[in-house]
């Protein structure tokens, strides 16, 4: 029985491997929306290239342990992650996305009671979470240029605050500050409160302005930087992210985290594929900064006035017209899925680059619809 029982799950162990592999080989979105059935989803700043062929075979691999707790792998993860940042290993926390670390520095200094500094706007996930916690959210609007206003962030912060976010770039303006005054806005404002710093874009910024808080971190300031898989990396389902803080602050963080393995060992497979697999971040950048140029151009066109600059892996724009009705007769008439936002007065629709297949699809669309 002993031996059947091993053959069979020896078996299924193979098959779910193969399915892995299989499933990166799977028709695009656009592809199947040429078809006529699927949906093209430029919604939610994935990368629509699926997994590269390293990281899928690291999965399938790694598909022989999941029913095993990680614990060495962890280790692994975070030692890539100190060595690449130039920090200590108990300077990383990992997490179930990005979003967790925010939500760990949200349940520390941002929970009832607690003052929170922020853009508006800003990444609406963040500042929910914030509300949901019975915290107050101190919004400051972004500059002319869309930008986080550091001079007038500054101007308000006052020692009742006990968390500083900034998201830069920003979503969804999808701009970003430069590097010098944002590290010592993050210097000035961490001597009296923690700062936390979303930099999940950061790997989709252009070369010459890609510079991060981390740092600060290096000198022991009370910052918190945030990163993720989902974005650049491609791993969005298997929700993989980390902080990078100082090891009193990463302690902390830590222990009101609630699982003690955050990540699964598929997403720490993935993880330490993708990270080390430069050909893959490399085309990936450069097809979303293709894709960008291309889209800004089919905006113009057809007259809509985008926020310039992103450095991001999305678009957006004042739609002419209703952003709500573009976003509802995108999806219903051409299976083609965005994102409307209200801020600042006015009504804005967001776009997440897709494929050349894909964005060929949506600039007939918008040109059809304009």
């Amino acid at each position: 029985m002993r031996t059947t029982m091993n053959r069979r799950h020896w078996l299924a162990s193979g098959a779910l491997a193969a399915a892995v592999v299989a499933l990166t080989r799977a028709p695009t979105p656009a592809a199947k929306a040429r078809g006529g059935g699927g949906l093209i989803k430029l919604d939610q700043n994935e990368n629509p290239y699926g997994l590269s062929e390293n990281t899928a075979q690291a999965i399938a691999d790694a598909v022989k342990s999941a029913n095993r707790y990680p614990g060495r792998e962890l280790a692994a993860l975070r030692n890539l992650i100190a060595q690449r940042e130039q920090v200590p290993d108990d300077c990383v926390v990992l997490g179930a996305g990005c979003t967790e670390i925010l939500s760990l520095a949200c349940l520390l200094h941002g929970g009832e009671g607690k003052e929170v500094l922020t853009a508006e706007p800003t990444y609406s996930g963040f500042s929910s979470y914030v509300e949901r916690l019975g915290g107050t959210l101190v919004r400051v609007p972004v500059n002319g240029r869309w930008e986080l206003d550091l001079d007038s962030m500054a101007r308000r912060s006052a020692k009742s605050v006990s968390l500083v976010y900034f998201c830069n770039p920003n979503n969804p303006t999808s701009t970003m500050v430069e590097s010098a005054p944002l590290r010592a806005s993050c210097e000035d404002l961490a001597r009296q409160c923690v700062v936390l710093v979303d930099e999940a874009y950061h790997e989709l910024a252009d070369d010459a302005r890609r510079a991060s808080t981390v740092e600060l971190v290096r000198k022991g300031a009370n910052v918190i930087v945030a990163r993720t898989f989902s974005k650049l990396y491609g791993l969005a389902g298997l929700r993989v992210g980390y902080g990078i803080a100082k090891p009193e602050i990463a302690a902390q963080l830590r222990r009101v985290q609630t699982n003690f393995a955050p990540v699964n060992q598929l997403g720490l497979a993935a993880a330490r594929a993708v990270y080390a697999d430069a050909g893959f971040v490399a085309l990936s950048r450069q097809r979303n900064a293709e894709a960008r140029a291309s889209f800004y151009a089919v905006l113009e066109k057809c007259g809509h006035k985008a926020i310039a600059g992103s450095q991001t892996n999305f678009v957006t724009f004042e739609a002419r017209g209703s952003a709500a009705r573009l976003v509802s007769s995108l999806q219903r008439d051409y299976t083609i899925r965005v994102r409307s936002y209200e801020f600042l007065g006015k009504s804005w629709v967001r776009v997440s680059m897709g494929t050349p297949e894909e964005m060929s699809l949506l600039a007939k669309a918008l040109q059809a619809l304009a």
